[in-house]
C-alpha cells in the first residue's frame, strides 16, 4: 500500500491521461469537485467503494492507485498535464495495464501456477551488435517452424517466455521485461494483421532484453534500435524464402494480387505489410506495390480468390495457452475466486463458463 499522496499522484495522472477534469471526475463518481482536489493533494482517504468508482471512470486497474510503477517504466514515462497530447495520455493508459498484467504475471509465478518456458540462450541478444535476420531465424528455429506461416501469437510469443494480452487501448503495444520472462500488452483496436505484426514487435524487444519499450511515440535516439526490431518483424512473420517460393508460382503480372492475397490470409498479416516485403525482396517496383496499397482487398476479394478470409487473431482479451491452464489450475485448487479467475483471464470466460471444481470433502 502507497501513502495516500502517492495514491492521489496516481489518480492525478490517471485522470489527466483520461483527459478529464476534476470536475468532470468529481461528477462520475458522486463526489464534490472539493473531495477531488485534496484526493489528489493526499489530505483525503479514499474508500474501497471510491477507489473502485474512481478506477471505473478513468479506466484503469484498481490496483493501479495502490501500487508503484516499475522502475523502468517511471524512469522512462513523459510527465503528464493538462496540456498533454493524446499519444502521451495513451501511452499511460497503456502502462497501467502492462503494470497490472505485470502483477498477475508475478503473482501467478510466484504461488507456483506459471512457469516461465526455458528458452535457448541463442534467441536471446542483450550485448553487442545483433543481426536482426539471424534472431528471426534463431527464434522461428526454437519454435520448431523455419518456416511457414505462424500460429495464434499470444501462443507464439508465449513459447518465447513473453506473456501477451490484448487490451481496449489505441497505443500499439507495450512490454516490460521481468525477471526470467517478459510480459506485454498491445491494442485490441488496431485490424487483427496489424495485431498480429505488433506482438511480433514485441517480441523484438523482449528477445533483444529491453527493460521496457512502449510503441507510443519513440524516442529519437531509439530510432536505430526500432530499425532492428522492424526487419526482425519482417523477417519473423514473413521469411524471404516464404515470400519467394509464393511468388515462383506468379507468371504473370495479372497473378501478382492472388499471390498477395493468399500471403495476407495465410501468414495472417495486414495488407500493406505483405506488400512492403514483397516490395523489399524487388519482387515489385515501387509504382505496382503504390497501386496495390491503394486497393486494399475487401472480405469479397479474399472469398472470390481463396474461398476464406483470414482468421482473426489477438482479439482483445486474449492470452496464451500456458496463461490460460495457469489461471484456470489456481481457480480449480481453490486459490482465487471465480470474480478473480475472470480478472486475470481478462474476461475470455465468464463465471458461468468457469471448470467445475470438487474442493469440500467427500461424505464419509
Amino acid at each position: 500500500m502507497q501513502s495516500w499522496d502517492e495514491v492521489g499522484e496516481r489518480i492525478a495522472e490517471a485522470r489527466l491521461a483520461a483527459d478529464m477534469s476534476q470536475g468532470g471526475l468529481a461528477s462520475e463518481v458522486g463526489l464534490d469537485r472539493t473531495a477531488i482536489v485534496r484526493i489528489e493533494a493526499g489530505d483525503r482517504r479514499v474508500s474501497a467503494l471510491e477507489l473502485s468508482r474512481l478506477a471505473q471512470a478513468l479506466g484503469v486497474p484498481l490496483a493501479h492507485f495502490l501500487s508503484r510503477p516499475p522502475t523502468p517504466i517511471a524512469s522512462r514515462r513523459a510527465a503528464l498535464e493538462d496540456v498533454s497530447d493524446e499519444a502521451t495520455r495513451a501511452s499511460y493508459r497503456l502502462d497501467a495495464w502492462l503494470e497490472q498484467h505485470a502483477r498477475h504475471a508475478h503473482w501467478l509465478i510466484a504461488e507456483g501456477f506459471l512457469t516461465p518456458p526455458q528458452v535457448d540462450p541463442s534467441v536471446q541478444r542483450a550485448e553487442g551488435q545483433v543481426d536482426p535476420v539471424a534472431l528471426a531465424v534463431a527464434a522461428r528455429s526454437a519454435l520448431g517452424r523455419p518456416s511457414g506461416p505462424l500460429g495464434p501469437m499470444a501462443d507464439v510469443v508465449e513459447q518465447l517466455g513473453l506473456f501477451l494480452t490484448v487490451v481496449d487501448e489505441s497505443a500499439e503495444g507495450a512490454s516490460l521485461l521481468q525477471d526470467g520472462y517478459g510480459v506485454a500488452v498491445i491494442s485490441g483496436q488496431a485490424q487483427p494483421g496489424r495485431r498480429r505484426w505488433t506482438a511480433a514487435h514485441e517480441l523484438g524487444h523482449h528477445l533483444l532484453q529491453d527493460e521496457y519499450h512502449s510503441d507510443a511515440g519513440v524516442a529519437a535516439s531509439r530510432d536505430e534500435r526500432e530499425q532492428q526490431i522492424d526487419r526482425f518483424v519482417e523477417w519473423f512473420m514473413l521469411p524471404a524464402q516464404d515470400v519467394e517460393r509464393v511468388w515462383r508460382d506468379v507468371t504473370e503480372a495479372t497473378e501478382v494480387r492472388p499471390a498477395l492475397l493468399a500471403m495476407a490470409a495465410g501468414y495472417r498479416v495486414s495488407w500493406s505489410a505483405v506488400v512492403n516485403r514483397v516490395r523489399n525482396l524487388e519482387l515489385i517496383d515501387s509504382g505496382e506495390a503504390r497501386r496495390q496499397k491503394a486497393n486494399s482487398p475487401t472480405r469479397g476479394d479474399f472469398l472470390a480468390v481463396l474461398g476464406e478470409q483470414p482468421v482473426p487473431d489477438l482479439e482483445p482479451g486474449a492470452t496464451g495457452k500456458l496463461w490460460r491452464k495457469a489461471v484456470l489450475s489456481a481457480w480449480e485448487t481453490g486459490a482465487i475466486t471465480a470474480p478473480r479467475a475472470i480478472e486475470l483471464l481478462y474476461g475470455a470466460l465468464t463465471v458461468d463458463e468457469l471448470p467445475t471444481r470438487a474442493l469440500e470433502e467427500p461424505l464419509p
